[in-house]
């Protein structure tokens, strides 16, 4: 990879949300601006496999949210406090711009792959996704830190997703078929 990669920033958000005109990425000088909020789809709360489909959808977009602005209220909301890396992943986040630092990149899509939506005895659904990233970068005193380079695997990952109060978290993924 050149030293002046970047990721590859969305137009429109894995929930279909188009991204604003007055969105600026980040840069080694700044954090990005004017970041658009995600929104949770009407559909995300079906528990039908669209619904998780929308879950995943917006769950993607509320943790680009968290990289792109620090503010990982979203993706926490979404996440079981059971999943432990997550956990740290956004406490990792909240230190970043808390000490004057920041991210960019982040954006992923999943896409639950067909014939797969089916409920565990345990109620949850472990569910077969294939998920592309851009990559993400980490800008310490305005140099490139960490990097996670764009990725597209399309057999690679399981996610388990359950239903709480009416409502979808998330609680892991894994490599497929650890879960």
């Amino acid at each position: 990879m050149p030293d002046d990669w970047r990721p590859e920033e969305p137009t429109v958000l894995a929930t279909g949300q188009k991204v604003p005109e007055d969105y600026e990425p980040a840069t080694l000088e700044h954090p990005a601006r004017n970041v658009p909020k995600p929104v949770m789809p009407a559909e995300a709360r079906d528990e039908t496999e669209a619904g998780a489909q929308a879950f995943l959808n917006y769950r993607a977009d509320a943790q680009w949210y968290s990289i792109q602005t620090g503010d990982t209220s979203l993706i926490r909301e979404v996440t079981s406090t059971d999943c432990e890396k997550c956990t740290e992943q956004y406490d990792a986040y909240d230190s970043r711009y808390a000490n004057g630092d920041w991210a960019a990149g982040g954006f992923e899509k999943p896409t639950i792959l067909s014939d797969t939506f089916v409920k565990r005895p345990d109620g949850g659904y472990n569910i077969p996704v294939s998920v592309t990233s851009s990559g993400t970068v980490g800008i310490d005193d305005n140099k490139v830190t960490a990097r996670q380079l764009p990725f597209d695997e399309s057999h690679a990952f399981d996610v388990y997703i359950y239903r709480e109060n009416g409502v979808w978290r998330y609680l892991t993924s894994s490599p497929r078929g650890s879960l």
